[in-house]
């Protein structure tokens, strides 16, 4: 079966920084029902354990980053992200959800993040990828290897094509997105895996979420 081909996206960096600023204070009011049940999944997957140096790119309002500090501690997690309207929400929540006043939150770009070779243990991206240009997806991910230490290991969530009675819905937010792709915040379905592949990462374990309330995704866990 061939892979499809990702839509073209033409939304750069500060185009992107500038809806998200825009929309981080409702963000979660909209998307978290729909992205909830693959995150989780992702935590599963990712399976921090205590003082293992964590780094979530793309951590938007901390949903997902709050959860993990709060099990397993904060000591050697950080989160990026290139909108500073979603990190101050991110501020919030990890000081409401995880008691943490001095969250370790950066403003980056995730091409070229800002961290030694081998800094991690573990990394996370959820919704992030799909809102990239196909070459700004291969770029984060090239980063990605770099950052994580050899053996070291990345979950990653994105919309994908839909599996069943889903494939319906990837279809008419594909339609959605060709007709306005603003609207849909650069978020197109992607199949990662050849870009993980020319990465050098090794997928261990996909898993699918959709049906329902849930978005068509494919959770990722791939290691170094």
């Amino acid at each position: 079966m061939t892979t499809p081909e990702p839509l073209p996206n033409n939304l750069g960096p500060t185009r992107l920084q500038q809806i998200y600023d825009s929309t981080a204070t409702f963000y979660d009011s909209v998307v978290a029902q729909h992205q909830a049940r693959a995150k989780e999944l992702a935590i599963e997957l990712l399976a921090r354990q205590p003082g293992e140096r964590f780094l979530e790119i793309g951590c938007g309002t901390a949903w997902a980053l709050s959860r993990i500090v709060a099990a397993s501690g904060a000591a050697n997690a950080a989160g990026i992200d290139v909108s500073p309207g979603m990190l101050a929400v991110a501020r919030d929540c990890l000081l409401s959800d995880a008691a943490i006043a001095n969250p370790p939150l950066l403003v980056a770009d995730a091409r070229a993040l800002p961290f030694a070779n081998a800094s991690f243990d573990c990394a996370l991206t959820t919704y992030t990828l799909e809102v990239l240009p196909s070459d700004d997806i291969a770029a984060v991910l090239r980063d990605c290897v770099r950052v994580l230490r050899p053996g070291g290991r990345l979950v990653i969530v994105n919309l994908t094509e839909g599996e069943g009675a889903d494939a319906a819905i990837s279809d008419e937010w594909k339609r959605g997105y060709l007709a306005d792709p603003e609207y849909y915040s650069g978020s197109r379905p992607l199949v990662l895996s050849p870009f993980m592949d020319a990465a050098g990462l090794t997928l261990q374990t996909r898993r699918y979420s959709g049906h329902g309330d849930s978005w068509p995704s494919e959770i990722l866990l791939a290691t170094r």
